[in-house]
């Protein structure tokens, strides 16, 4: 412990303050490695974000009222989009963007680690002579360690998305719930719901986890006027989009995703992308995308949506109509599907962390139970939200978070025996070097897994779409058809396109088993819908043998079709 004791400072709030600042510097060391290993990474999300984003950044404000997308990711990279800098440049920077979010999660993190190790101080528990907790500077680390796990690992903070920044509100609103029992001014408790209205901006699944983080408040600190304070304070930051998402509907929505996963994920079934009101139970569409062949089937979207692809834009327009219905099978179905991969998250996925933890709950249990319910409301509301994508679809993405607030609940309720033997090793430092021996481990998963980046690139990366728009010969704003999966049709985002009409990825097999004649009478369906040009990779074998119209992109394997002389 000689070199613990040669770092850490005697005042305990200079030393929370020397780790803090020793783990910032680590966690921007590896945030920046993974975001350049990543940094022509893209996925479908991320370029409907980075949509919203240019919208936004043309002065189209509307774009924020998004009924699927949270858009205060896009909001904060709209900036970026006024520089006009080319896609070699602008993807990069977007994920460089990321670095920032991960600054303003640490930070947030740090006020929920104070204001958890508040409570064992003023509950008298790192001092109990009976059952004392474990090290505060012990905890430190490990709280430090779990958040690089789920900031880098989980989340991870080369994503183009709003997951990262969402974990940032959670932790806001998890210290200010901690702070609440003790700090009992109308001040605070209006800035725990203002931090919720905000996190409601950024995903629509804030909007019941925040629901259920005010009633965890009213349940913790029974005072009707503060907690009336700190909704009321939500309300106002929420209602603004509240209005814009449910007017233009005609009914009350925070947003749709929930729904329209739900109905796709669990019951009745179908499609999101080009919904046609198939299976019969999922509704009746109020304003479809168009469905021009059959054979294999020819959608067209030229409509008010922007975007890329307007259908993945904004999939709560065409799909208004939509419903989900009940099943109880396809629910449990569910439920068990997504089993495996919860126990795999919270056991197996570090097992460091599970081997070091069951090593100090064997080592002394007692009191562990007890310091557990005085941290309910965390382990509670994590368990919950966690439950609630169980439901639907779980991603670790998703509940990273969660995951944090589950795992320092239960480190925090953890208890050292007390040593009345002088001539054994004291248990704090036991407890120590367990913990040391812990993060070190933890430490050295972060570097292999930001290793495997760098040496093996990102699997995500957009590098060949990047070049596939450079050399595409159709100028910016030209609106094209695609046979594929639109949605993954990055280059289009590059050279500035405009997909408005698809065959999709599952029928595009069929397409090309066409003969020549047989696709002339697709064109000319595409060619209604105003699209210059038809965007497509054919199968290698296929290429020599095309029609002469179709001309290749560059050196790529897309070819492209006029369709305008």
């Amino acid at each position: 412990m000689t070199f613990f004791s040669r770092f850490l400072a005697k005042d305990p709030t200079q030393q929370r303050r020397r780790i803090g600042d020793t783990f910032l510097v680590v966690a921007l060391g590896f945030g920046l490695a993974q975001v350049w290993a990543c940094r022509y990474a893209l996925t479908p999300d991320g370029m409907d974000y980075l949509d919203i984003a240019r919208e936004i950044a043309k002065g189209h404000w509307a774009a924020i009222a998004n009924g699927y997308w949270g858009t205060l990711n896009s909001v904060l990279l709209a900036p970026l989009f006024r520089l006009h800098l080319p896609p070699e440049k602008e993807l990069p920077l977007a994920h460089f963007a990321g670095i920032l979010i991960l600054l303003l999660a640490f930070f947030a993190f740090r006020f929920f680690l104070n204001a958890s190790l508040d409570t064992i101080s003023l509950n008298g528990d790192a001092k109990n002579t009976n059952s004392p907790a474990l090290p505060e500077w012990a905890l430190c680390l490990l709280g430090y360690s779990l958040f690089m796990w789920s900031s880098l690992g989980m989340v991870t903070v080369w994503l183009i998305g709003p997951d990262l920044l969402v974990t940032a509100f959670i932790y806001l609103a998890a210290g200010w719930l901690l702070r609440l029992r003790r700090q009992t001014g109308l001040m605070n408790f209006a800035a725990f719901g203002l931090t919720l209205g905000v996190g409601y901006w950024a995903k629509a699944i804030m909007f019941p986890i925040s629901l259920v983080f005010l009633l965890a408040s009213f349940v913790k600190v029974p005072r009707w006027k503060q907690n009336l304070c700190s909704v009321l304070a939500f309300a106002v930051v929420a209602a603004p989009l509240l209005i814009a998402l449910s007017a233009p509907r005609g009914r009350f929505t925070f947003g749709d995703s929930g729904k329209l996963n739900y109905s796709a994920f669990v019951s009745p079934g179908g499609t999101v992308i080009n919904w046609q009101g198939i299976p019969t139970a999922s509704g009746t569409p109020k304003h479809p995308t168009k469905k021009l062949a059959v054979e294999p089937p020819v959608y067209e979207f030229n409509g008010p949506i922007p975007g890329t692809y307007p259908p993945s834009y904004d999939p709560s327009y065409w799909n208004e109509g939509h419903r989900a219905t009940f099943n109880l099978r396809s629910q449990l179905s569910v439920i068990a599907h997504h089993v495996p991969p919860v126990l795999e998250l919270f056991v197996v996925a570090q097992p460091s962390l599970t081997a070091g933890f069951l090593f100090l709950l064997l080592w002394n249990s007692a009191g562990f139970l007890h310091g557990l319910r005085r941290h309910w409301e965390l382990p509670t509301i994590s368990v919950a939200i966690v439950s609630l994508y169980m439901l639907v679809h779980f991603e670790t993405r998703f509940v990273g978070a969660f995951v944090v607030l589950i795992w320092l609940s239960l480190l925090l309720s953890l208890r050292r025996p007390v040593n009345h033997d002088s001539h054994n090793i004291d248990s704090q430092h036991i407890a120590g070097l367990s913990v040391a021996a812990l993060v070190v481990v933890m430490m050295l998963s972060f570097a292999s897994s930001t290793a495997k980046l760098i040496v093996n690139g990102c699997p995500e990366s957009a590098q060949s779409q990047l070049a596939m728009g450079r050399q595409l010969p159709i100028p910016p704003g030209t609106a094209v058809a695609v046979v594929g999966a639109g949605n993954y049709s990055y280059w289009a985002h590059f050279a500035q396109l405009r997909i408005v009409a698809d065959i999709m990825s599952p029928d595009e097999p069929e397409f090309w088993r066409l003969t020549e004649e047989g696709r002339q009478q697709l064109y000319a369906a595409f060619r209604s819908t105003g699209a210059q040009a038809i965007i497509a990779e054919p199968p290698a074998a296929l290429a020599g043998l095309l029609d002469a119209r179709w001309k290749q992109v560059g050196t790529t394997a897309y070819y492209y079709y006029p369709l305008r002389p």
